[in-house]
C-alpha cells in the first residue's frame, strides 16, 4: 500500500468513454514504465534512462489498487467497453439510474472508496510525462513517451505523428475524473445512491432520483464530461445510459 493510506469515498460514473481511457492509463504506460524499473533494477544494460522519481513499479502497483478498488459493475463496463453484455451476465450490485419521471434512464453512479495516495501518485507520474514532453527533464522519458505512442497507434490509420502527447492527454482525462473536487451536489448524489455503496448487502434494481437529487446529477455530469474531454466539448449522452 501508499505509506499513508487515506481512504475517500468517491462518486464514479459507470461510463465507458472514461472507463476505456482509465483502462488506457495501464497499457502501454504505466506496464511498460514498471517492467523498465524492474529491468534497471536488475541491472540489465538495455533501460530507458527515467526521471530519479518516477517509479515505474509503484505507479502500476497503485493503479492495480486503484482499479480493485472500483465497484464490480465498473470493471464489468472497463472489460467489455463496445460489447453487448446480456442482463443476466452483469455482476451484482448493478443498478439503473432514472430521471425522476422514470422516462430517461441515466449513466449509474456508484460509490467507491479509493486511496487518496494512490491518487497522488498517479499525478506525479503525470508531472513527469507532461515535463519530459516540454523537454526540460533531461532523461529519455519523451522518448519513451514517442515510442509508446508510435506502438501503440492505431494500425492501418494515418495518423500525424504524435510526440506522444496525445497518449499523455488521454492518461490526464482517465485520472481527471478521480480528481473532481467534492462539491455539495457530490454529497447530494452520494445520498442518492448509497445503497450501491460498498459493502451494502442488497443493492436495489432501480434508483429514482429526486427533483433536487436530478438536478445535483446535472451539474456532476456537467464536469464529468468536461474532465472526460478535457473541456471539449460538453457531451449530454455522457448523461445517459449506453446500453
Amino acid at each position: 500500500m501508499t505509506g499513508h493510506t487515506e481512504a475517500r469515498r468517491m462518486l464514479l460514473p459507470d461510463d465507458e468513454d472514461w472507463l476505456a481511457q482509465l483502462l488506457g492509463m495501464e497499457e502501454p504506460l504505466l506496464m511498460q514504465l514498471a517492467l523498465n524499473t524492474r529491468a534497471a533494477a536488475a541491472g540489465e544494460q538495455d533501460v530507458w534512462e527515467m526521471p530519479a522519481g518516477l517509479d515505474g513499479t509503484a505507479a502500476h502497483d497503485a493503479f492495480g489498487r486503484l482499479y480493485q478498488a472500483l465497484p464490480a459493475p465498473l470493471r464489468h463496463t472497463a472489460a467489455n467497453t463496445g460489447r453487448s453484455v446480456p442482463d443476466r451476465d452483469r455482476p451484482a450490485g448493478t443498478y439503473t439510474l432514472r430521471a425522476p419521471d422514470g422516462r430517461y434512464e441515466y449513466t449509474p453512479l456508484y460509490p467507491a472508496d479509493v486511496d487518496a495516495g494512490d491518487i497522488a501518485v498517479l499525478a506525479a507520474a503525470l508531472a513527469h510525462f507532461r515535463t519530459a514532453l516540454q523537454g526540460t527533464d533531461g532523461t529519455e522519458l519523451a522518448d519513451f513517451l514517442q515510442q509508446m505512442a508510435d506502438e501503440w497507434s492505431e494500425p492501418g490509420r494515418h495518423r500525424e505523428p504524435d510526440d506522444g502527447t496525445r497518449l499523455v492527454d488521454s492518461f490526464a482525462r482517465g485520472l481527471a475524473v478521480l480528481q473532481l473536487p467534492r462539491q455539495h451536489d457530490t454529497e447530494q448524489l452520494l445520498d442518492a445512491v448509497a445503497a450501491a455503496a460498498p459493502g451494502s448487502e442488497t443493492v436495489p434494481e432501480q434508483i429514482v432520483l429526486t427533483e433536487t437529487q436530478n438536478d445535483a446529477y446535472q451539474r456532476f455530469m456537467t464536469r464529468v464530461s468536461a474532465a472526460v474531454t478535457d473541456g471539449r466539448h460538453d457531451y449530454a449522452l455522457h448523461r445517459y445510459a449506453t446500453s
